[in-house]
């Protein structure tokens, strides 16, 4: 496993300690917790966002996803 400083402010770390406390877990677990949950969080928006793109340039509207979606299922049903 890699080591890594990071610089947080007082407070940040005060809460971090606390909430590590709180759950039984160390710094470093909690720290890795938090950066994992949010690397996976900006995951979602980009996925989140390259989706909502898609669909501005596709023409399609909100209205249109269910009849797309059931059209796809019966192509793939027939593929099978």
């Amino acid at each position: 496993m890699a080591t890594i400083n990071v610089h947080v402010s007082d407070e940040l770390l005060i809460e971090l300690q606390q909430q590590a406390r709180a759950a039984g877990k160390t710094v470093d677990e909690m720290a890795e917790e938090a950066l994992r949950k949010g690397l996976e969080e900006r995951q979602w928006e980009d996925l989140l966002a390259y989706g909502h793109e898609t669909g501005i340039v596709s023409g399609y509207t909100e209205e249109d996803v269910p009849e797309i979606v059931k059209n796809r299922r019966k192509i793939n049903a027939q593929r099978r």
